[in-house]
C-alpha cells in the first residue's frame, strides 16, 4: 500500500517539476540558425536590437526589452555543424507572442545571410512529446489542412466544418486515416 502511495507522490512531484520548468520558460523564444559568434560579446544587446529592427513595426510594445540571451550551453561544435540555438527571454509575454506570431507570417528572416527560425522554448520533455506529431503535421500540410499545436501537447485541426483536438497521437492518426480522402485538395480543373 505504501509503495502505491509513494509512486503516486513521485508522479505528482514530477508533474509539478515539469509544470514549474515550463512556466519558467513562458517568455522564452529559441532562435535557430544564427551563425556562431555573430552576436559578438554581448548577445543580449545584439538579439534585442535585431528583434527590434525586424519586429518594431509589427506591434512590439513601447516596453519591449530582452531580459537575457545566450547560446545553448554545450561544448563548441566542430566545423560544419549547425550553430547552437540562442535562448532569449523577452520581458513581456505580449511581445514574445507578437514575435512568434509575426515570425511565422514572415517569409524569411536573416542574420549575416543565414536563414533564421524562431520558436517557443519548451522543456525537453514537452519538445519530445510534441515531436511525436511531426509526421501527422507533415501530412496535414500536404493536404493543406489548417492545424496548430497548443500548449502543452495538443493538436488542433480545423477541417470538415469543425475544430478537432487531439492530445493522443494514435487518436489523431486514426482520425486522419479515416478522413484523408475527404481532406484531399480538389483539382480546380476537374
Amino acid at each position: 500500500m505504501a509503495t502505491k502511495s509513494q509512486g503516486r507522490d513521485i508522479a505528482q512531484l514530477f508533474a509539478k517539476t515539469d509544470d514549474l520548468e515550463n512556466r519558467s520558460r513562458r517568455n522564452n523564444i529559441r532562435i535557430v540558425g544564427v551563425p556562431e559568434k555573430a552576436e559578438g560579446a554581448y548577445s543580449t544587446d545584439f538579439i534585442e536590437q535585431w528583434l527590434l529592427e525586424n519586429f518594431k513595426d509589427k506591434g512590439l510594445s513601447p516596453l519591449y526589452a530582452v531580459e537575457r540571451a545566450h547560446r545553448v550551453p554545450t561544448r563548441p561544435l566542430p566545423p560544419g555543424r549547425p550553430p547552437r540555438p540562442i535562448l532569449t527571454k523577452i520581458l513581456h509575454y505580449k511581445d514574445r507572442d507578437t514575435i512568434l506570431r509575426k515570425a511565422r507570417d514572415l517569409p524569411e528572416l536573416f542574420i549575416n545571410g543565414a536563414l533564421i527560425s524562431i520558436y517557443p522554448d519548451y522543456y525537453s520533455e514537452v519538445q519530445r512529446r510534441r515531436a511525436r506529431f511531426l509526421d501527422i503535421k507533415r501530412r496535414l500540410r500536404t493536404l493543406q489542412v489548417p492545424y496548430s499545436m497548443l500548449f502543452l501537447v495538443k493538436l488542433r485541426v480545423a477541417a470538415l466544418g469543425a475544430t478537432h483536438f487531439f492530445e493522443n497521437l494514435e487518436d489523431a492518426l486514426k482520425w486522419l486515416d479515416l478522413h484523408e480522402n475527404c481532406l484531399k485538395p480538389r483539382d480546380p480543373d476537374t
